[in-house]
């Protein structure tokens, strides 16, 4: 064990301004043409995964001369600018029926791989990007076009930067003392996690330290120390005071081997990640990471000696700084989407009238789901209000019978003693000496 913590309170990165920029809609323009990313959301305070795995590739594009932006949710319903070079789905709800036909259509299949497959208007793409060779041969076997392997990545220049934010010192002389502790920044979003499962029978020496969205409604449980969510940009530096950082693969992500990006965080943060889905890790050159199925697995794992754990997330490391940047992916991605583009080219005009009506018609859903949604919420407020309300009536209810059986008791008892003959002889007595007084 050491002295040192890890932060409850982590500083963010400045890097949190440009990625704020970005998804402002700062930097789309660029000599290589706009490339749009359709994201759930633009807003990075919202913590959506999608939307800063698309920030970082959209980074590392800007610097090969690509303009980048993001096209979120909310204004799928409105025609794409017809400047518009490429527009990266990340997202299989994202019906592409008013992007313009001269706009490249690519689509990153991150997570929810046999929804991506199954989709009705997937040849409506000019390439296809998968997250791992088993999701790619899924893909492959319901498309035609081009399918190739992009995994998500990291930015390098957030999770390795080791100097104190503003300061001019070295990260040698700076960085933050690693603690031998666990932490996970798996999320609770209403659905059980498999992880909760191990989380709540793990007992390591010292408890893992979990920061979770919505942490109110998660168990505690002794072998955890339950703290908020922190901002993706304060990640960095809770990673680099962590020993291990335990990760959790949802099943339909599981089932491709299609990894999250915490893998590759925490690496490049020199944290030893250790996650519950072996699938996907060898193709990446990862297949050394510790993989744990149950509580015992996950403790044999956090007891690791520290010059062994040292030792292999150096190795780990290196794999991901040479192979797993978002730099990396960029100038893998470049001539896709040249290529995409030089297809696009050829095209005018809009998407089919078929493709079009869908879109409105997803909208019309979209809509009605959020409405519905805003309805239930205000139901499950004023079922809670009438719970609430009926609790207290209750509990009046109940001490006001309390009170009531407490009257009729001392009534019963009074009642009792005013008959008794020693009540009676004392009373007597009680009016002869007034008597004698008068």
């Amino acid at each position: 064990m050491t002295a040192a913590v890890i932060p409850n309170t982590p500083l963010s990165s400045p890097l949190a301004q440009e990625y704020a920029a970005i998804a402002a809609g700062a930097h789309a323009e660029g000599p290589r043409g706009t490339v749009r990313f359709a994201v759930s959301t633009a807003d990075p305070t919202e913590g959506k995964g999608d939307l800063f795995v698309a920030l970082g590739l959209a980074r590392a594009l800007r610097a090969e001369g690509w303009g980048v932006a993001m096209w979120p949710l909310e204004r799928w319903g409105e025609a794409v600018p017809a400047d518009t070079a490429v527009v990266v789905s990340m997202i299989e709800s994202f019906v592409p029926g008013y992007v313009p036909a001269g706009t490249a259509l690519v689509a990153w299949v991150r997570n929810w791989t046999a929804k991506w497959a199954a989709l009705p208007y997937l040849d409506e793409f000019d390439a296809v990007w998968t997250s791992s060779g088993i999701a790619r041969d899924a893909v492959a076997a319901q498309y035609d076009g081009p399918v190739e392997v992009v995994p998500i990545g990291v930015d390098l220049d957030l999770f390795t930067d080791e100097r104190p934010h503003g300061a001019g010192t070295t990260a040698e002389a700076t960085a933050p003392e690693r603690t031998d502790r666990a932490v996970t920044t798996v999320n609770f979003w209403g659905v059980r996690r498999r992880v909760q499962d191990v989380l709540a029978e793990v007992a390591p020496p010292e408890p893992i330290v979990w920061f979770a969205a919505n942490v109110d409604h998660v168990e505690a449980t002794a072998g955890v120390e339950l703290r908020p969510a922190v901002s993706y940009f304060a990640l960095p530096e809770v990673y680099r005071a962590a020993g291990f950082v335990v990760d959790d693969v949802i099943a339909p992500a599981a089932e491709y081997g299609t990894l999250n990006s915490r893998l590759y965080e925490a690496l490049a943060s020199g944290a030893l990640p250790v996650t519950d889905c072996a699938l996907g890790l060898d193709e990446l050159g990862l297949s050394d990471v510790p993989v744990f199925d149950d509580a015992a697995s996950l403790e044999r794992v956090l007891a690791m000696p520290r010059a062994e754990r040292t030792a292999l997330t150096a190795r780990l490391r290196a794999v991901v700084v040479e192979r797993h940047s978002f730099r990396a992916r960029a100038e893998q991605v470049g001539p896709v989407l040249d290529a995409a583009v030089a297809i696009a080219s050829g095209r005018s005009g809009e998407r089919n009238a078929f493709l079009r009506w869908a879109t409105a018609q997803r909208e019309v859903l979209r809509q009605a789901e959020h409405d519905r949604d805003v309805h239930l919420a205000g139901v499950q407020d004023i079922n809670r209000r009438l719970v609430a309300s009926e609790q207290q009536v209750g509990a009046y209810d109940t001490a006001r019978r309390r009170a009531e059986a407490e009257r009729d008791q001392i009534a019963a008892r009074f009642a009792g003693l005013t008959r008794s003959p020693e009540y009676r002889l004392l009373h007597g007595v009680g009016l002869m000496a007034r008597r004698v007084r008068r």
